[in-house]
């Protein structure tokens, strides 16, 4: 039985200027799925993603056409989009680090949102900080200064924030692009393990990866959606189109 839709995106399209990113995607994101969206450069897919919770308002002249709806409701509709972002939780390429101690990178987001107890502050910390597979490299200098961990540590470091306002989506562009491979399979392990507990959506350059992840995955070429559909149709001869199996197989990208 499929699980019902956590996000519904019908007709979605964007255009920058004259150039058009997104063209009418329909495209619905199952509750407690990992949904990879794979596909070569300047196809839409971060631009996709940045819809989900509204980044996409920070881009100057865009303009928006079609519906994303979060359970239901319109998030283009919805006036207050701090709230959208705290339940859609967005994890950018590149580690960005606070310019804080580790314990205040994770603890900034529930203090904004008027979370002051001490106690409930330092295990919401270090419950994100084990959820991202980090807890036990920094526990004992949780005071240091986040910028001065590694990349690796500093992307996690990023999920631990994302994760510290307790998202029911999480959305992830292209997490791996400036880690290790050893990492990044710690990175894959860790969301392996918060599916249960959310929505996830992975924009990915790394097709093995979405095919190790993914329950599905949706393929965007050049702002179309040509197939979504579970991996073992996508990654084998009974992708719908042919430019699917194509890609996949690295004959272009």
């Amino acid at each position: 039985m499929e699980s019902r839709a956590k996000i519904e995106i019908a007709g979605l399209g964007v255009r920058y200027g004259a150039h058009s990113a997104l063209r009418a995607i329909t495209l619905d994101v199952r509750e407690g799925e990992i949904l990879a969206i794979i596909g070569p450069a300047h196809s839409g897919k971060t631009t996709l993603l940045r819809c989900l919770n509204r980044m996409i308002d920070f881009v100057p002249g865009v303009r928006i056409e079609g519906i994303v709806r979060l359970d239901g409701q319109d998030v283009f509709r919805m006036r207050d989009p701090t709230e959208l972002r705290r339940r859609v939780g967005f994890v950018a390429p590149l580690p960005v680090g606070l310019p804080m101690s580790i314990y205040d990178n994770v603890a900034f987001a529930p203090r904004m949102a008027g979370l002051r107890d001490k106690s409930d502050l330092a295990e919401r910390v270090e419950r994100c900080l084990r959820q991202s597979a980090l807890w036990d490299e920094v526990k004992d200098r949780l005071d240091d200064l986040g910028t001065k961990l590694s990349g690796g540590q500093q992307q996690r470091l990023t999920i631990a924030r994302a994760l510290s306002h307790d998202p029911e989506v999480l959305c992830l562009d292209e997490f791996s692009i400036a880690v290790d491979p050893v990492t990044t399979m710690r990175i894959e392990d860790v969301l392996k393990e918060l599916r249960p507990a959310m929505t996830i959506v992975l924009v990915t350059n790394l097709v093995q990866q979405a095919r190790r992840l993914a329950d599905r995955t949706a393929f965007l070429l050049e702002g179309d959606l040509v197939e979504v559909g579970t991996n073992d149709v996508i990654f084998s001869r009974a992708a719908r189109d042919p430019r699917t199996l194509q890609y996949v197989r690295g004959l272009f990208g």
